[in-house]
């Protein structure tokens, strides 16, 4: 069974994070949990990631190294560069859509806040960050060492840079699928691009920091400060200008990344070989 989990460690982690994650979400679809303890069901499924590292460390004998993966998250000012970076970029590119939406027309009123938070004002300046770090030990900590941590730089040096980022978005997309729904959130191609655009993002920004684990649980969680603090228009054109915006942004990083001969040139504990063109 331990040289079965060795050999098999990236496609039994896709299937158990699934697993895990939709056994819980599909509970509160079919309305099993009263909505007063909804938390437990979706954090649960959230956990999915990182308990299956925590399964596959054992049935791996070590092979699949989630103290490893965990000890990659660095704090320094060497770092520092890239932490903004993760923390700020995703949050700008939003703001800029919102400029953008306006300036073009595709929204009569220029809104940067959701209601709610506009009404708090310069008190906002404490209570994002206030919401931001504790949340790292939420959906970032839960999630990254997983889909970044773990099976980004496999499935690059299997497949290259793109088709790696393609996959693992794709699967990132479709897990957070059955929590969407639960929460009458339902896929769309629009919506299916805007994340995939944001996991190629943090990919992207994780490589560039030469994969500080950190820096990916900066950016997911400043996804969480963009969707709770910042306006998003649910008009087609506008989310198409977002989407758009998210693509170009991401085409900058990917040029920088292929500048610098990222992810190829990465020290890893696993070779990073270039796949045969």
């Amino acid at each position: 069974m331990k040289e079965f989990g060795a050999k098999h460690q990236l496609a039994l982690f896709f299937v158990l994070t699934l697993f895990l994650g939709w056994f819980w979400w599909v509970q509160m679809v079919l309305n099993l949990w009263p909505q007063e303890y909804i938390i437990v069901p979706s954090s649960l499924g959230g956990l999915s990631p990182i308990l299956t590292l925590v399964i596959l460390q054992k049935l791996s004998s070590q092979k699949v190294d989630l103290d490893g993966i965990v000890k990659t998250a660095q704090v320094g000012r060497t770092h520092l560069l890239w932490l903004v970076i993760g923390a700020f970029l995703l949050p700008i590119i939003f703001t800029i859509g919102n400029l953008l939406n306006y300036a073009l027309g595709f929204d009569t009123q220029l809104i940067l806040l959701n209601p709610g938070p506009d009404e708090l004002g310069w008190a906002l300046l404490a209570i994002v960050p206030l919401t931001f770090f504790p949340g790292l030990i939420t959906s970032p900590l839960f999630e990254e060492p997983g889909w970044r941590g773990f099976a980004l730089p496999k499935l690059q040096a299997k497949f290259g840079r793109e088709i790696g980022s393609l996959l693992v978005g794709s699967y990132w997309w479709l897990w957070h699928q059955m929590s969407n729904i639960s929460f009458g959130l339902y896929p769309t191609i629009l919506g299916y691009f805007s994340m995939l655009g944001q996991s190629f993002a943090i990919d992207s920004m994780f490589n560039l920091s030469r994969r500080n684990l950190l820096v990916a649980m900066f950016a997911h969680q400043s996804l969480f400060i963009t969707f709770t603090y910042l306006y998003r228009s649910s008009s087609c054109p506008s989310i198409m200008v977002v989407v758009a915006l998210i693509w170009i942004f991401v085409a900058l990083l990917r040029y920088r990344e292929w500048k610098l001969g990222l992810p190829y040139s990465l020290s890893s504990n696993e070779p990073l070989e270039k796949p045969i063109e």
